[in-house]
């Protein structure tokens, strides 16, 4: 089964929930071109990384979520590493265009839906999030990072997607 990033729901809203996120590393790239066409680029790259390309031709578990976030010129995605991994652990990328980030414990909130994944479904929940935080008056981020969960394979009506916002402290 497929490690889950750790986190702890710090309370559930209406719509959302907040989450606290223990510390966590991620192996990322930035790829220019649209959600579909990053994502693609970059997949094939980090799992290139995870599964021995790397400089100790170490084998790593794939997790989830794999994530991106817009850039101004496309997407920076990202594989989180398992929880156990501790950065001197991590072996060095073989691409100079990957780069490895070790990530303090942060806050996040979160929205989840099921379905089919894109731009225009990511942005509608965006939207949505961006909404319920500031009824509630919860100040965040305004730069997303969509989540995938799920392989390309698993039927759309069983696929986990969120979009998380960092909340500002």
């Amino acid at each position: 089964m497929t490690e889950i990033q750790k986190y702890e729901v710090a309370r559930t809203y209406k719509g959302f929930e907040v989450r606290d996120y223990a510390p966590f590393i991620t192996v990322s790239t930035l790829e220019s071109g649209n959600m579909s066409s990053a994502g693609n680029q970059a997949f094939r790259k980090l799992a290139g990384y995870i599964f021995g390309g790397n400089s100790e031709s170490k084998s790593i578990a794939m997790t989830a979520p794999v994530t991106e976030k817009p850039t101004k010129d496309g997407f920076e995605v990202s594989f989180v590493m398992p929880a156990d991994m501790k950065l001197p652990d991590m072996p060095k990328p073989q691409r100079e265009n990957l780069k490895i980030t070790e990530h303090e414990a942060t806050k996040m909130a979160a929205i989840r839906f099921t379905g089919t994944i894109g731009m225009a479904s990511f942005e509608t929940n965006e939207r949505k999030l961006k909404e319920l935080l500031d009824a509630e008056g919860i100040e965040y981020d305004p730069v997303p990072i969509y989540a995938r969960y799920n392989a390309p394979t698993t039927p759309f009506f069983l696929r986990r997607n969120e979009v998380l916002l960092l909340l500002k402290p």
